[in-house]
């Protein structure tokens, strides 16, 4: 039976491989040739399959032999690396670590806490794996990360999310646009401007549009960070946490009050439409007089403005369709920093990036873990550096930590 094949059988038929010799894999396995011999006529036995060439001068592998090698050597490898883990993790000194996380975690976050890391525990190892929010929450789900760091998604089962990090949301634009001249940028201007963006499945594309948690009302953390930020039709904050939940009443409740919301924000556009030579100078003026009527509401959904030209799920791609001067693009600071490539965008002479206003918008940043599963010590001293060392460090943008 396949069954009685083991892992010593695997070891006895690499050691001849690698030897090319019976007395040699014996040697070096420490048994005597004529078990070596036995445990190899066994393992041929069972399988059916011859696995060896045999002379009087030397030992080859046959063509079945030759293709079952890899494999051979990748099981005792697992093996042999699992072990390894086991007793690692029993001591809380190494291991496996399986991160899921964006792209500006990884890049701007992760490579200075991970230095420091890998030097005080050497015999552990990281796997950095790049998703958009989506799929880092389905990661963790799904068991294929011990936990990730992106932006908020939705409510999944089992999962948690703690808040690490937020950064405002601005306009990524070419340095001669009328924008880049601006300290900042109402919503409403964005609606006539040729447009670049995100695809559905990011995070940063779900927070802009407000889905999930930040269904376009805002959680009630949305509304004590923006106290103008209210529905045209008054939604109670129980609600706004209900159709959070997933409660498909409340859920409706809220889509009726954006559908208003966006109706009465057409008509105040219209309104304006003889005036847009002067965009910027009323978006400031009615922001000073405290006019917040005749902005973008920021329990209305600011994508609804936008219609993209091109979508793309990378934000390299789309600071590239940004310099060439495809269209502009909305993008948290410090998604849009690390896009470009450069720590200051004015100072590169490439882009610019102007925060939003009218509402001031932010990304959330967070701690991805399952509720029901424990992380492995040497995970827990990673994500606790993590944690200690990140609101430390000189990032390319204005970061609210917590």
């Amino acid at each position: 039976m396949l069954s009685s094949i083991s892992l010593r059988h695997m070891r006895a038929f690499a050691a001849i491989a690698d030897h090319g010799s019976f007395t040699a894999a014996a040697t070096v396995l420490g048994l005597s040739t004529s078990a070596l011999t036995s445990t190899i006529r066994q393992f041929e036995d069972v399988t059916g399959a011859a696995l060896f060439d045999r002379t009087t001068r030397q030992v080859t592998l046959t063509e079945t032999g030759e293709r079952f090698l890899p494999v051979a050597r990748r099981l005792i490898g697992d093996f042999e690396e699992a072990l390894g883990d086991l007793d690692a993790l029993s001591k809380g000194i190494g291991g496996k670590i399986r991160i899921a996380a964006a792209p500006s975690v990884l890049t701007r976050i992760l490579p200075g806490v991970i230095r420091g890391f890998i030097a005080a525990h050497p015999d552990a190892r990281l796997r950095l794996d790049e998703l958009n929010a989506k799929d880092v929450h389905e990661a963790v789900a799904n068991n294929e990360a011990d936990f990730g760091i992106a932006g908020e998604w939705q409510d999944l089962p089992d999962i948690n999310f703690s808040p690490l990090f937020s950064d405002r949301f601005g306009v990524l634009c070419r340095p001669d646009h009328p924008f880049a001249q601006e300290s900042e940028i109402a919503w409403s201007e964005l609606a006539d401007q040729p447009f670049v963006g995100l695809g559905p499945e990011s995070g940063t594309r779900a927070m802009m549009a407000g889905q999930g948690i930040w269904a376009a009302g805002g959680g009630a953390d949305d509304i004590g960070r923006n106290p103008d930020a209210r529905h045209a039709v008054d939604i109670s904050p129980s609600i706004t946490r209900a159709a959070a939940l997933g409660v498909g009443a409340a859920q409706k409740a809220l889509r009726t009050a954006d559908e208003l919301d966006r109706a009465m924000d057409q008509i105040a556009r219209v309104g304006k439409a003889k005036q847009r030579g002067a965009a910027s100078k009323s978006a400031k003026a009615s922001k000073m007089a405290g006019m917040s009527g005749m902005s973008v509401n920021a329990a209305t959904d600011p994508a609804a403005l936008l219609r993209p030209v091109v979508e793309t799920s990378n934000t390299i791609t789309l600071a590239a369709m940004v310099s060439e001067g495809i269209g502009i693009t909305v993008l948290p600071e410090l998604a849009a920093r690390i896009a470009t490539g450069a720590g200051d965008l004015a100072g590169s002479g490439k882009l610019a990036f102007v925060p939003l206003c009218q509402p001031t918008r932010h990304r959330q940043i967070g701690v991805i873990t399952r509720q029901s599963k424990s992380l492995s010590p040497i995970a827990r001293i990673f994500l606790a550096m993590v944690m200690e060392q990140a609101p430390k460090m000189d990032l390319p943008a204005a970061i609210e930590w917590g």
